[in-house]
């Protein structure tokens, strides 16, 4: 089982690093859900840090469908992660019925072979979780990132046992949104084949100013403890 970092700010990168996890899910703007970080940034932390990344791929906050212009720009941006030092990027795209886009989906793996391909949570907004699994996998997706179509695991764990079953090992299903230490045991015992996580609190920033901002930033006690309680997890099984 896999440990992924959901990494907004070199200071988590860095965390990521010293702490030893799997593998980094690049952004930034994390406050908004996630938006597609600088290819610099990218570069930066494959050079400095050389840890396993994975860039996301989305181009404004609210929501997943896209006019035909931010579709091409995602694009774009997904050429030039896999000319960066990416091992994979994280998207999403639906219809306005909140159905895969596939034909979308299947322009942009075009020529992009050498990346990974991680479907985020939109995911958890399809009306159809199975038919969705199976276009994903015959698009040549290596894993899906939900919550087990809810808003947290908390409340999806027993939808995303139900798709690690389905899937029977297709495609990974990678457990993300609202991990906490309480609900961890439960996504190692449903055998996910990785867990996501931020490990952050909100922060006032420029307090008093006209910058001032209230940020998810990275919290190093929270990171080690949620490590450590996947592996201690692990242990018990």
């Amino acid at each position: 089982m896999k440990v992924e970092l959901c990494v907004s700010t070199l200071e988590a990168a860095f965390l990521a690093k010293e702490l030893r996890i799997d593998r980094i899910e690049t952004c930034v703007n994390l406050e908004q859900g996630g938006l597609t970080p600088t290819r610099s940034m990218v570069d930066w932390i494959d050079q400095t840090l050389g840890i396993e990344q994975h860039v996301l791929i989305r181009s404004k906050a609210g929501g997943f469908t896209y006019s035909n212009f931010e579709e091409e720009l995602m694009q774009l941006q997904i050429q030039e992660m896999r000319n960066s030092g990416a091992k994979g990027v994280v998207v999403g795209v639906l219809t306005h019925d909140k159905n895969i886009k596939r034909e979308t989906l299947k322009r942009w793996m075009k020529n992009s072979e050498s990346l990974d391909f991680t479907f985020h949570r939109a995911f958890d907004h399809v009306p159809n979780w199975k038919h969705a699994i199976d276009v994903l996998v015959d698009l040549g997706f290596k894993r899906i990132l939900t919550s087990g179509s809810m808003l947290t695991v908390d409340t999806g764990i027993e939808r995303i046992e139900s798709m690690i079953s389905y899937a029977s090992n297709r495609i990974e299903i990678m457990a993300g949104g609202g991990v906490s230490v309480q609900n961890i045991p439960k996504l190692v015992a449903a055998k996910v084949d990785a867990i996501h996580f931020s490990g952050t609190e909100k922060q006032i920033v420029e307090q008093g100013t006209a910058f001032e901002e209230n940020l998810m930033m990275p919290n190093k006690e929270k990171i080690e403890l949620l490590k450590a309680t996947i592996q201690q997890s692990q242990k018990l099984i």
